[in-house]
Order: structure tokens, then sequence, then C-alpha cells
């Protein structure tokens, strides 16, 4: 039986048990649910909420954010940034000034030096993992989550503070307000208490660097932040920079790490992709390698679905046969993940192509709230996964190319990989 015909066979009271089939879906099957919904289905109201699947529908959601709100999840992350914050806004002072704020200190001119900073960082940290003399490491442990942290201390700025903090402070607070549907209290309240953690650092933090400030300091964001000066009616003190500042580490920094282990697998399991990434990997031209990165996250992006809250009724695809009315105060569901694969819009989108054109790739989002840091995402990611491939031997355990760990979590904790060392079989003369 498909989903449909089983979902439909559950008497519409029966709430529980149509939640659980759906939830089982979504963990089980998450393509094929979507490739039935677009076909049979496209605009698919359930009691979590409404399923927009179709790539026209979904830019249709995110491009009217007076409509649809991030009001689903906009009140929690407040709740663990204790302040507000863009990507918890529509329309206020708050998210299109600080939207624009944002979009200066996180320049796109950065993105040459941002890559050459995560390419030295990358292999500093390959150099560690690889000289410890075993055979295999854990990509996501040992070598993305600190690598990405690394990263953001020498761009962002988050100088002296360690590297286990901004993750695991950031971990706790992305799954509090980001995948917590179900509003779990000790997970919200988890996220809450690693925000905090996470601005007292960053206050004691600011304070330090305000001392040198007028000597120019280091060219980070931070540095940046603090340098300039904006007309005392906005109110953009020491608390605005600080909760921006730890606003773009909570969308950077598990994002990087997972995708990091998320396109290497989707590599991975695909060799003569594999073969091709590591042949562009080696070329003179980066740009021509990323097409294989974003096209390989299309097929696992971090963000599979995004909730907006609708506030007013509204109808979706009008004079389309999917026509449908979405009532106020209707969560949505804008499916990425399902946008990314629509077979009238994408050509043969189960094909691995890289260079797909970019409207087509929604990895970092789409509309009012799309990545304000995509010019750095942009080069961090892809260089993040070209320093392992140009690693001869650094590569998915032979058979577990597919064995990313959650570990309970919403998140890839682990991913075995070979250190790239001579086994004693190759070493011999």
């Amino acid at each position: 039986m498909d989903f449909l015909a089983a979902y439909d066979a559950i008497p519409e009271d029966d709430v529980p048990q149509r939640v659980a089939l759906l939830r089982t879906a979504m963990t089980t099957g998450r393509a094929a649910l979507f490739a039935e919904l677009r076909a049979r289905r496209p605009v698919f109201s359930t009691p979590v909420g409404v399923f927009v699947t179709r790539h026209p529908d979904v830019l249709e959601v995110l491009s009217a954010p007076g409509t649809f709100t991030v009001g689903v999840f906009g009140p929690a992350l407040e709740d663990v940034l204790g302040a507000p914050f863009i990507l918890a806004r529509d329309g206020a002072d708050v998210h299109w000034r600080e939207r624009g704020y944002g979009q200066l200190v996180l320049a796109a001119e950065d993105a040459p030096r941002v890559r050459e900073l995560t390419a030295r960082i990358a292999d500093e940290v390959l150099d560690e993992v690889t000289g410890r003399g075993a055979d295999t490491f854990d990509l996501v442990q040992d070598y993305a989550r600190v690598a990405a942290a690394r990263v953001a201390i020498a761009y962002l700025g988050f100088t002296g503070i360690e590297e286990e903090t901004l993750h695991s402070c950031t971990r706790r607070m992305q799954w509090a307000f980001a995948v917590n549907p179900d509003r779990d209290p000790e997970i919200h309240a988890a996220g809450v208490a690693a925000g905090r953690e996470l601005r007292d650092q960053v206050a004691e933090l600011i304070d330090r660097r305000r001392d040198t400030a007028h000597d120019g300091g280091p060219d980070d964001v931070l540095g940046r932040m603090l340098r300039t000066r904006l007309p005392d009616e906005y109110g953009f003190d020491d608390e605005r920079i600080n909760a921006n500042l730890v606003g773009y580490l909570t969308g950077y920094q598990q994002n990087a790490t997972q995708c990091t282990a998320t396109a290497l697998k989707e590599l991975a399991v695909r060799p003569e992709a594999l073969a091709e990434a590591v042949r562009a990997a080696g070329e003179g031209d980066p740009a021509r390698f990323d097409a294989y990165v974003w096209e390989a996250l299309r097929f696992h992006p971090f963000v599979p679905i995004t909730p907006r809250l609708c506030l007013r009724d509204h109808v979706l695809a009008a004079g389309t046969p999917r026509q449908t009315l979405i009532p106020a105060k209707s969560v949505v569901m804008a499916c990425f993940a399902s946008a990314m694969f629509d077979e009238e819009v994408l050509d043969a989108p189960e094909e691995f192509r890289p260079g797909r054109p970019p409207a087509h790739n929604l990895v970092l989002g789409y509309g009012a709230h799309d990545c304000v840091g995509r010019y750095a995402a942009q080069v961090i990611v892809p260089e993040l996964v070209r320093r392992v491939l140009l690693r001869p031997g650094v590569r998915p355990l032979p058979g577990g190319e597919r064995a990313l760990d959650y570990a309970g979590t919403p998140f890839p904790q682990h991913y075995q990989v070979r250190s790239g060392r001579p086994t004693a079989a190759t070493a011999r003369p």
C-alpha cells in the first residue's frame, strides 16, 4: 500500500496514528513520500501542518514573508538567543535593518580570503588527525567540527573561546529552536542555557576587544562590528553586537559540520561522481569543484523543511490544477528537499548533475530569510570537502559509505573514514 492510501485509510479523527505514519514515512522514505505527494497531492494538509512540495509553490511561500511568517520557530529562537534576531523577525526594523548590517559585515568580497583561510585551517586539522597514527578517524568529531569552529574563530572573531564550547553550545541551541517540533521542555531548556553560556562568554570577549578596537584590531567580523558606528537611534549597542554574532554562529557551526559529512557521503555512494570530484579538486578552478558539493547537498540538504505560519487566508498556486486555499493560522511546511526534485522544473532530478542552474538549488534557502552569510558559506563548505578529497586515501570506509551515525541527535555525529596511511599489505616493497 502506498503512503496516501495508508494515510487515508486511517480515520480522520485518529490524529496520533496519522501523525505517526507521516513521521515514519519522513524518517524511512522521505524521497519516496515527496515524490508521491508531488504527483498526487502536492499541497498536503496534515495535523502537523500543510506540506508544500512543488518548487514554484515553495518559492511562493518563501516570497511572501508578510503572509507566511517565521512565527513557528521565531519565539523559540529568541528564547535561545536571549534577544531579537533577524531570522526570528519578518519585515520589522530588526530584520531589514540588521540583515543589511549582516550583509555589510559578512561581505561578499570576503569570499576569496575566507576560502584561503578555510583551506589552511582544514589542512592543519587533517595534518593533526592523520598524524596520530591511526588507520581511521571520525570525519565529524575529529575534523569537520574542529575545522568549522576554527574558521569561526578566525573569521567571525570568537578569539579565546574554546572550539568545543562553540560546537556544543550551538548544537544544543539549534536543536532547541530548529528541530524540536514537539517543543520538548528539556531540549528547550538546554538550548536556552547554552545560549546564555555563549552570550556570557561573548560579552567578555567584546569587553576585551573594545580595549583594542581603537587600534584597529583583527580584520574579522567582530572587529568590523566594533569599528562600525551607527546612529544612536538604531540602538545598536554591544548587546546587539553580541546577539548578532552569536546568531551568525548558530546558523553556521552545525550546518557547516554536517554538510561536510553529508556531501562526502553523497559523493562516496556515487563512485563515478566521486572520481570526477577528486579530479576537479585538483584543478586550478575551485568553483568547478564547488558544483559537485552543492549538487551532493541537493540530495541531502541540512534544512529539508522550513516551517512558516500563515497569517491570513492565501490561495496557493492560484490558477493551476493544484490551487489550494491555505487558511489563516495554518502551519505551512515549505519542503526544500522536495522542491529540489520537482520533475516539472528540474531536468532528470534523480540524476547527479553538477552545474545545475542556481535557482534549482535551495540548500542555502530562498527569499527574505535565505542565508545571510551565504558568501562565506559558499566557499567554506566546499573547501572543507575539497581538502579531504585532496588527501589520497582519506575516504569513507569501504562498505560504510552510508554509515552516518546521528547518535540519537538530529545531527550527524560520527562518520568513519580511512586516514590514508599505508596498510601492512601496501607498505611491503
